[in-house]
């Protein structure tokens, strides 16, 4: 198929130069902690701060430098928004981070789910309560679908209890059992 605009022929140019370039993933990291301040406008000491506290996971280098993906990149824009137009300052995003419920979305075994620390602690997700040493499911915290999309789900976390609460109602309903 022919390009339709510049950009389209830029884009197919790029990519007969880069071939790897179409094998990069939003998740691989390749942004060092200095280029990255630079694109957030953020002090280095910034991004160090929310890595402490547990907004983000670093990669690490060989070397042990912290590299970023472009998917870092953008859950930080995301925590910047809710800082800055949203009024929440670090521990209160932890702690509606706190409320994901994680043993739901990674179909954890009761007998696990019994066992995890992460389910009883209120004020941090799940990837701080656990020290990103991973669970029962997963080795690496920042590979698993709850870290990695927490940021977003921010605003409909709302919704998400609101259709679980509907659907345990309609069961009891239904049913007359209790879940």
């Amino acid at each position: 198929m022919a390009p339709t605009t510049k950009i389209d022929s830029d884009k197919e140019n790029l990519a007969e130069d880069l071939p790897f370039l179409s094998k990069i993933e939003l998740s691989d990291p390749l942004i060092h902690i200095g280029k990255a301040a630079k694109i957030l406008n953020l002090s280095e000491s910034a991004l160090r701060k929310y890595e402490a506290a547990g907004l983000v996971i670093f990669h690490r280098s060989e070397s042990n430098r912290r590299i970023l993906s472009q998917e870092d990149i953008e859950r930080i824009k995301h925590i910047r928004m809710l800082i800055n137009s949203e009024g929440l300052n670090i521990q209160s995003i932890l702690r509606l981070w706190s409320l994901i419920p994680c043993w739901e979305l990674k179909e954890c075994l009761p007998e696990a789910r019994d066992k995890c620390e992460a389910i009883s602690d209120y004020k941090r997700p799940c990837w701080v309560a656990l020290r990103n040493q991973g669970c029962n499911l997963i080795t690496s915290c920042s590979e698993c679908v709850v870290y990695r999309f927490s940021a977003y789900c921010t605003d409909d976390l709302k919704s998400l209890y609101y259709q679980k609460f509907t659907l345990v109602n309609e069961f009891k309903k239904t049913t007359g059992d209790e879940i």
